[in-house]
């Protein structure tokens, strides 16, 4: 009898334990992509502004797409960071340069519209 007793609050234990850490492994697993997608943002953002400062066409035309990419990618994902920490501010800036860049580009059905009515512009997701 006095071993049930013993026995019982042991496995509680061990079961809780597993639990915790199931459940802190997936948190970390999530924690290690938004810090993978922000690490990408970031980097990407110090790329297209050394490149805007040394004005290479080619460079910035590529960083461009990536910048925009990265940036609506993360805000889909995680939406847009607040607090204090300097991701917040850099995020920020990324999120001005991409709605820059998305103004600027072509839309797909102007690119139809240009093309003539013999032409079939498809896209697919």
């Amino acid at each position: 009898m006095r071993i049930q007793l013993l026995l019982l609050p042991v496995v509680a234990i061990i079961a809780g334990a597993v639990c915790y850490f199931l459940g802190y492994g997936s948190g970390t697993k999530e924690s290690l992509l938004e810090k993978d997608r922000r690490g990408l943002l970031v980097l990407t953002l110090g790329a297209y502004q050394a490149a805007e400062a040394t004005n290479w066409t080619k460079v910035q035309s590529f960083l461009k797409v990536e910048l925009l990419g990265f940036t609506r990618d993360y805000e889909r994902h995680f939406g847009v960071p607040s607090g204090t920490n300097s991701f917040t501010k850099r995020f920020a800036e990324a999120k001005v340069i991409a709605d820059r860049i998305e103004k600027q580009m072509v839309p797909v059905s102007s690119i139809g519209a240009a093309l003539g009515s013999n032409v079939t512009v498809e896209m697919e997701r």
